[in-house]
């Protein structure tokens, strides 16, 4: 399901621009360490990007991509340019 944004990432062996529920669940499982993806932001991003997939509802969408973003700003792998 595509983003209503396209979000940018500049992470540590990842770079690109994450557009799909799809891309942002497989860049949490697949490219974060273990330790970073069981902090609670990151569980929490998961878990709403997995009910915005479910659900397929525009404000579970929004509410996942924000928190998304911000556990990417906590690592300062958001890419805002």
């Amino acid at each position: 399901m595509k983003l209503d944004v396209q979000v940018r990432v500049r992470a540590p062996g990842y770079g690109g621009v994450i557009t799909t529920l799809e891309e942002a669940l497989s860049f949490i499982d697949n490219h974060l360490q273990a330790e970073l993806a069981r902090l609670p932001r990151w569980t929490f991003a998961h878990a709403l990007l997995t009910e915005a997939q479910r659900t397929q509802k525009s404000k579970d969408r929004k509410a996942a991509v924000r928190q998304f973003r911000q556990a990417l700003k906590n690592e300062r792998w958001f890419d805002d340019a």
